[in-house]
């Protein structure tokens, strides 16, 4: 009996052939540039093989709220969207030049009726997607935010997650749905329990035993 996780691979295999198959046009992005805007309307998705990117969301009230750097590879944007027939719900800025493939609606649907393996696929790494981020979301609504902050610098610090910091302080605030002051703060409060230094415009670990006790890692 094949599993599910063997029939994902299947189709992903099939949607990379479908993709070379094709002559799909390639649009490149510039830093700076926004491969999707939040509420537009989706016409197209993009197949980016490697590539750097912000995310980010902004409130009604102008709140923003950043997911800082994300680094992809053989990535879909656009698919959720595409799926719901909804407008787009972040907004998605190149932080380096990338070059993504053109990627029709039409010819989505196609690949898509062509075999229910690349549906599986889909819809697994959707799934996948879809766990990550609730448990990041969880995490941030159900912790103070001196615990969310000294937790992601614990992670950067051991090389569990791509480091993602900004050198501009409203662009780690919104990476917390805070604003500047408050998120100055937090780090002056960790700072002062000797668990972090500033050091070279950035945030270091004095001691990562001690940190980590401190989340109750230990």
């Amino acid at each position: 009996m094949k599993t599910i996780d063997s029939l994902a691979e299947q189709g992903f295999e099939i949607f990379c052939r479908q993709i070379e198959l094709h002559a799909l046009k390639t649009k490149r992005f510039l830093p700076g540039e926004y491969l999707l805007h939040q509420g537009q309307a989706i016409t197209e998705l993009f197949w980016v093989e490697a590539g750097e990117f912000t995310i980010g969301y902004t409130a009604n009230n102008g709140r923003s709220y950043s997911l800082g750097l994300n680094f992809v590879d053989q990535h879909l944007f656009g698919e959720v969207e595409y799926l719901t027939s909804s407008p787009c719900q972040f907004n998605v800025k190149a932080s380096k030049t990338v070059e993504a493939q053109v990627l029709p609606i039409k010819l989505m649907t196609e690949i898509l009726e062509s075999d229910s393996k690349v549906g599986i696929w889909l819809s697994q790494a959707l799934s996948s997607r879809y766990q990550t981020g609730m448990t990041m979301t969880m995490n941030r609504f159900l912790h103070p935010l001196i615990y969310n902050i000294a937790w992601d610098i614990h992670q950067n610090c051991i090389g569990a997650k791509p480091a993602v910091n900004f050198t501009h302080v409203y662009k780690e605030a919104e990476r917390f749905g805070c604003s500047e002051r408050v998120y100055s703060r937090v780090v002056n409060q960790l700072v002062d329990m000797g668990l972090i230094e500033k050091r070279e415009n950035q945030l270091q670990v004095i001691d990562i035993d001690q940190l980590s006790q401190f989340l109750e890692l230990k």
